[in-house]
């Protein structure tokens, strides 16, 4: 944007918009901008340069490894640490306001930390399980997060933990249960938020890790029955909605606003699985034991607890109008299991009523804000249902390609009239 302006200032100064002298501070102001503003590519390139430097010395280690003595295994285990720390000093003291500087170094020594954990285990012959090693690696690799501080370890600590959970929680299961996680995630949230305004970029890509880590992490919680985890998630999925209606979130373009795209897609998801006729039929016969799916329990309840405390907050700094119908899909799942275990068909009916409404709500909103990702997005919810409900009713093909029929005709001729209102607004 900046590039585009600089160079119109000559046209805009001989059309008499701007002065001259109104030109040359908006000069000034980029130039110095410019000055501040570190080279983003230089910082990617700076931390791909400590990844295949991390890369080559393992790889040079695991060449020469059989004919190096414990003594000389050990050393080569701890030196590169011992390395990424100088760097890393040197950093604190001497570069501190280089982030090239920082993300680097601080990269090369989180991977010098895990190769150090690997290559000692080895050495010793000490037995452990893929998580116990993430666990550790991500508990030692904690302090760099704030010491440097270094947002790309951040970014590959929140990876890690999530890798633990699923290695702990899914691949071991059910012998152990990631309850760590949690802890380990609210750990980081600190950094999170002070990267808030000053570090856009890196921001939005822990706003799209969180989301995606939560949304895989929370089902370590189950244990067999998923009744109860369809309440947790929906829950969840109301939390990151309202989150990313509040600030600094509302105010961002929507491709960035993580914590608003996963709760959308993830509502409309539960509420697409939950639409389909076999779930609510077969709800009568499960059997949900409180003692055993405590995990799932608390869950749902945390999760329920959350969204009303985000819609109250949300109504006390707004109003009622404001909130998105979306955010109360958590009340509605509710109160569909209360009925669903005597009347099936009464929640089955009411699930789908409320997915069509929700696209219809959906493409009025984004007619009347003119945002063709809206729009889209509302006749994408009614094509899903549509498509859901050819797999699980007994209409004529005549009258389902009808359908479809129908909502490829309105995809354009919505998208047409979207069109010509902003070249008659325009």
């Amino acid at each position: 944007m900046s590039k585009h302006l600089l160079r119109d200032l000559p046209e805009l100064v001989s059309a008499h918009i701007i002065s001259p002298e109104t030109a040359e501070r908006i000069r000034t102001f980029y130039a110095q901008r410019q000055e501040s503003t570190p080279n983003r590519l230089l910082v990617v390139f700076g931390i791909l340069g400590a990844l295949l430097t991390g890369l080559g010395i393992i790889l040079i280690i695991a060449h020469n490894w059989y004919n190096m003595g414990k003594v000389g295994r050990l050393i080569i285990a701890f030196l590169p640490m011992l390395a990424g720390q100088i760097v890393c000093g040197y950093t604190l003291f001497k570069n501190n306001v280089n982030p090239i500087w920082k993300e680097s170094s601080a990269t090369f020594l989180f991977f010098s930390i895990g190769a150090s954990i690997s290559i000692v285990s080895q050495v010793y012959n000490i037995d452990g399980k893929l998580g116990e090693f993430l666990f550790w690696w991500m508990i030692l690799s904690l302090p760099v997060i704030y010491v440097m501080p270094s947002s790309m370890v951040s970014l590959l600590y929140l990876v890690g933990i999530t890798w633990y959970a699923c290695s702990i929680g899914y691949l071991e299961y059910p012998q152990d249960n990631p309850v760590l996680y949690w802890p380990l995630l609210l750990a980081v949230i600190p950094h999170y938020t002070s990267l808030s305004g000053s570090h856009e970029n890196f921001f939005n890509f822990h706003s799209w890790l969180i989301s995606i880590s939560l949304v895989i992490c929370l089902g370590t919680l189950s244990s067999g029955n998923g009744e109860l985890m369809t309440v947790a998630y929906m829950g969840m999925f109301c939390v990151l909605l309202l989150l990313g209606q509040m600030e600094p979130f509302s105010k961002k373009r929507l491709i960035t606003n993580a914590f608003l795209v996963v709760g959308s897609v993830g509502i409309i998801s539960i509420l697409l699985y939950l639409s389909f006729r076999d779930f609510w039929y077969g709800l009568g016969g499960v059997d949900i034991n409180f003692r055993t799916e405590a995990n799932e329990l608390s869950g749902a309840i945390i999760s329920t607890l959350l969204a009303a405390y985000m819609i109250y907050r949300k109504w006390r700094l707004s109003s009622w109008r404001d909130i998105n119908p979306k955010s109360w899909a958590f009340v509605a799942v509710i109160l569909l299991f209360v009925v669903g275990f005597s009347a099936p068909f009464v929640s089955v009916v009411a699930v789908n009523l409320l997915l069509f409404s929700y696209s219809v709500t959906t493409i009025v909103s984004g007619s009347r804000a003119g945002s063709f990702g809206i729009l889209n997005y509302g006749l994408l919810i009614l094509t899903a249902l549509i498509t859901c409900r050819f797999f699980d009713t007994d209409l004529s093909f005549i009258i389902r390609g009808l359908l479809f029929v129908g909502v490829g005709a309105g995809f354009f001729l919505l998208n047409y009239y979207m069109i010509k209102r902003k070249s008659q607004a325009s």
